[in-house]
């Protein structure tokens, strides 16, 4: 490719446009909800209400399973930028769209500029990337920290001199991704072994992992946390790890499959023959690129040294990781001391894994000095170092490594789920597109390139038939809203998935119930209720006792969504004399 830097910019044009053209298309889902600044209705919301720092905190440890970093990075953006379904999904897409040019400097950075711009054309097109991309949720924003982590490691390496400053950036990036997504934990451990493995054989345990241990120090308090939020409700998530290969190979999930989301219809591209043929033929053509990629990565993987360290700095970061060990237990300690504030209903059996936990952190930093003091004694390193050598066989290391700890954990507990797998999906196409430029045979090239082209025109067509929700709640609030009296009451239960129809009827606007239904109706004797139910087609029992006396007048129904007219019998007799 002669111009590599004219094509991504094109392919960035394309990616932004595909990112941003239809932001708002899609209604409000319940795992965008989460963002904090959306008003929602006291008591009766789950989640609750998010508008200070201190109830993202707590509401994030309480009822979720990820990391605060992504709703605290948010929090000012909602404040100035408000909380419209564009400027909530905004910050995914201009990330997202970030993620190009970011995939191709890392190829440059190897040497490969023309494997990093095909691998940049190939993610500016996946209908997967696109579609996450316009979710407010962390899966953009952590792939875009990996990205950004990998390009700095990378220049950090490259030249044998100090660069305190690249260092700390990259400290933070790395602390940033493990505040943002679980699954982030697999990048900053591919890094650490890369470097390790480089670094082994030096008399000197190297500056770079250095900083490394220094970021796993300071980010293990979130393991503690995790292990407390392991108790929360989450989703269905799975340990079907040969579908997930699958899925993976196929460049990167490129087409949608029953575990990527909800369709309004079946799952696009299956039932007929020849679209399993199709999807056979990409994952094929994907796993044989993957293949040939990684081959040529690890055998051509020399590049430059990594930058070894300073003897006169070896007390200073002893002292750095005994400090951040302390601190992390502090840490841990604080959010125990939180936890003993809870009602014993409220506090998950959970926290004996964070309290067992404790002293994880200054274990990590005892692990750190160790190291650092054994490293010149360490054994002279054989054969396997060739795996480790040089800056390719990083992005070979980060396409296998993260998906398989991942894989391992999975056994234990479900945990693969493909949203999350999008800060590794960059790695897998980067590798592919290493592979495609290295084959020899035009017919081959010819074939591959054929392939990837249907597979990412059906990508986009598939992806942009997806929904996070089963039920459309814009399209059934806006038929609800249609016909609600400003006096009228809203009964609604508290559950995860009503909470996305307080983002269309407001709390400020409509007068919800939640909660204590038969006094409601019995302080507003004349007044009409509306029972609004998702996901359930009869009205529930604690509703149910609250409408005696109450006949439906009027019904709403769309897919996964109802809403019943009650209005007061004796009023509605009363009318009708009136009438005759």
């Amino acid at each position: 490719m002669k111009y590599p830097v004219v094509f991504v910019a094109i392919v960035v044009l394309l990616g932004a446009g595909l990112r941003l053209s239809t932001l708002d298309k899609r209604s409000i889902t319940h795992p965008e909800m989460y963002v904090p600044g959306i008003r929602l209705p006291a008591a009766i919301s789950e989640p609750a209400e998010r508008l200070t720092i201190t109830s993202i905190l707590t509401g994030t440890f309480s009822s979720d399973t990820h990391p605060p970093g992504y709703y605290l990075a948010m929090f000012p953006w909602t404040r100035i930028a408000g909380t419209s379904l564009q400027a909530i999904r905004l910050p995914s897409a201009l990330l997202g769209i970030a993620c190009i040019p970011l995939l191709y400097a890392v190829g440059a950075l190897i040497g490969r500029p023309g494997a990093g711009a095909a691998a940049a054309a190939m993610l500016a097109l996946s209908g997967y990337h696109v579609f996450w991309s316009q979710v407010a949720r962390m899966f953009a924003l952590s792939c875009f920290l990996g990205l950004c982590a990998t390009v700095l490691l990378l220049w950090i390496v490259r030249f044998n001199k100090p660069r305190p400053l690249a260092t700390a950036v990259y400290v933070a990036v790395l602390l940033a991704g493990v505040t943002t997504h679980v699954f982030f934990w697999g990048i900053l451990a591919t890094h650490l072994i890369w470097a390790l493995g480089n670094g082994w054989g030096l008399k000197r345990l190297p500056v770079i992992c250095r900083a490394q241990l220094l970021a796993l120090i300071l980010g293990s308090p979130l393991i503690a946390f995790a292990g407390y939020q392991s108790g929360n409700v989450v989703a269905d998530l799975s340990r079907d790890v040969p579908s997930f290969v699958a899925d993976l190979v196929s460049f990167g999930f490129v087409l949608p499959a029953e575990r990527s989301g909800f369709f309004p219809d079946a799952v696009p591209f299956t039932g007929a023959w020849a679209w399993w043929v199709l999807r056979a033929a990409v994952a094929l053509t994907g796993a044989a690129l993957l293949i040939v990629g990684l081959g040529r990565l690890w055998r051509e993987g020399s590049g430059k040294a990594v930058l070894v360290g300073s003897s006169n700095a070896r007390m200073t970061w002893r002292i750095a990781w005994i400090v951040a060990g302390i601190f992390g237990s502090l840490a841990i300690m604080g959010f125990l001391a939180m936890s003993l504030r809870l009602p014993a209903d409220q506090l998950h059996p959970t926290i004996r894994i964070t309290k067992a936990l404790l002293p994880l952190p200054v274990l990590v930093a005892l692990f750190a000095v160790v190291l650092d003091a054994l490293w010149v004694r360490l054994p002279a390193a054989g054969n396997w170092r060739r795996a480790f050598a040089g800056e390719q066989p990083l992005i070979a290391l980060l396409a296998v490594v993260p998906f398989t700890l991942l894989s391992l954990l999975a056994l234990v507990r479900p945990v693969l789920n493909q949203r999350g797998l999008m800060v590794v999906a960059p790695y897998v196409l980067l590798v592919m597109a290493a592979g495609l430029v290295s084959l020899r045979s035009k017919l081959w090239i010819a074939a591959s390139c054929a392939v990837a082209s249907i597979a990412f025109a059906s990508g986009i067509v598939g992806y942009g038939r997806m929904t996070v929700d089963p039920a459309d709640y814009r399209q059934f609030a806006s038929a609800v809203k249609a016909e609600i009296h400003s006096q009228d009451l809203v009964f609604v239960r508290k559950a995860w998935y009503e909470t996305p129809i307080f983002y269309y009827l407001t709390p400020d606007r409509y007068r919800l119930i939640g909660r204590n239904f038969t006094q409601a109706a019995g302080e507003n004797p004349e007044a009409r209720i509306w029972a609004v139910l998702l996901y359930e087609d009869q009205t529930p029992d604690e509703m149910r006792a609250a409408l005696r006396g109450y006949r439906i007048t009027r019904t709403i129904t769309m897919p996964h969504a109802h809403a019943f007219l009650f209005e007061p019998a004796a009023i509605q007799s009363l009318t009708a004399g009136v009438s005759r």
